[in-house]
């Protein structure tokens, strides 16, 4: 694998032949939560609909203060209320938050700077027109778009949907994901385990990670360390997927059997290693212009773990229509670490209370136990010399 490809380098490769069908289907707001919207969400109406008081006070005309002494309240408006006549000259409306301010007036003076009389004193000379109102049209007008496609759904916008009068969304379907997992040496989490022997944790993990991530997860496949059966299984799930997860079996080892399975399944690699630590061997490629697309990750967790984030959770979102680019934060690090000198490590992260970033004590990208006390990967730059406290990282958190 000499001269492998910079992270960024080989996720662009991967993302060039990621793009999905663009097949749609409507669903609820609430069922659409995770998925990417396939049209444009807009206003019915203006938002709000209408000068909106923001505080529990008196509406006034912003003009009279410093002349009124006493102030007659013309009108009580609950939210959900309107006033029914035309407020008087020098008199107030007594408001309530979310109710609709009249139109004459131009400011509202929340309760704590009155008397709370009838007539009411204030406590103020003076107040600056549109003082505490949400005017009409402030956050949209009717016709404007609230919510672009290509936004994955989640709970402000089933808000923003109701808020619109929109019942069904438009949005893309999922990518349908097989998990094939493999080693002579790994039995299902529930069957009996011999000493020399580890159970499957690669498979319910990623199934998990990739639903989280906005993929239809379909089954875990787990295939012994035999050609034929490695040559099937891959046939089957290339078959019945839209995206196709492998894990172990991808380096130059005797029974390393997915390599040669791809080739003969037709999938053309784009990526064939990078320059990480973890997941050196990490493999990406598709069958034809729009077949399935196959990720093929390490064996080992911590590194099936980092790879899938680092190349299947950008590779669902530009199938499914979003943005690819994944969340990663600014920060620094806490206590100094040991980076990788010929590869960029990814290595899983402790937050700090102060935000900063702590790389716990591990075993290597076997060590499950201390990446389950992590929070996501921090990317560290390639260097011999040791990172230290206070430099600037990048953090992704965990899905």
């Amino acid at each position: 694998m000499k001269g492998l490809p910079a992270y960024p380098v080989a996720l662009a490769a991967a993302l060039d032949v990621a793009a999905g069908p663009g097949s749609t289907h409507a669903r609820s707001p609430a069922e659409a939560v995770g998925d990417v919207l396939a049209e444009d969400l807009r206003a019915d109406r203006d938002l709000p609909p209408f000068d909106r008081a923001q505080m529990d006070g008196y509406a006034v005309r912003s003009g009279d203060l410093g002349v009124v002494e006493a102030w007659p309240v013309a009108a009580v408006v609950p939210a959900g209320g309107v006033a029914t006549t035309p407020v008087p000259p020098r008199a107030c409306v007594k408001i309530a938050t979310g109710a609709p301010v009249p139109p004459e007036l131009d400011a509202v003076i929340p309760h704590e700077e009155s008397d709370r009389n009838d007539p009411v004193r204030f406590r103020v000379d003076s107040v600056t027109p549109g003082r505490a109102i949400h005017p009409r049209g402030a956050d949209a007008r009717a016709g404007d778009v609230v919510c672009p496609a290509g936004t994955i759904v989640g709970p402000p916008h089933v808000a923003l949907a109701a808020a619109v009068g929109v019942s069904t969304l438009t949005v893309r379907r999922r990518p349908r994901v097989t998990v094939l997992t493999s080693g002579d040496e790994v039995v299902g989490p529930d069957d009996p385990v011999a000493a020399h022997q580890i159970r499957n944790s690669n498979g319910p993990m990623l199934l998990t990670l990739l639903a989280r991530v906005g993929a239809e997860p379909m089954t875990n496949v787990h295939v012994r360390d035999e050609v034929s059966e490695t040559n099937d299984a891959v046939q089957r799930a290339l078959a019945a997927s839209d995206l196709v997860i492998t894990v172990g079996g991808v380096s130059a080892g005797e029974r390393d059997h997915f390599p040669d399975a791809f080739a003969a399944a037709g999938v053309t690699m784009v990526v064939r290693g990078a320059a990480i630590q973890p997941g050196k061997p990490v493999m990406v490629g598709r069958v034809g212009g729009d077949g399935a697309i196959v990720v093929a990750l390490p064996g080992n967790p911590v590194s099936a773990l980092a790879c899938a984030c680092l190349f299947a959770w950008p590779i669902v979102r530009r199938w499914s229509g979003a943005d690819p680019r994944l969340p990663w934060l600014a920060t620094r690090l806490a206590a100094p670490v040991k980076p990788n000198p010929r590869r960029t490590a990814f290595r899983p992260t402790r937050i700090e209370p102060d935000g900063r970033v702590t790389v716990p004590a591990w075993a290597g990208s076997g060590d499950l136990t201390h990446t389950a006390g992590t929070h996501g990967l921090v990317e560290l730059p390639m260097q011999d010399a040791e990172v230290t406290p206070g430099t600037p990282v990048r953090f992704l958190p965990w899905p």
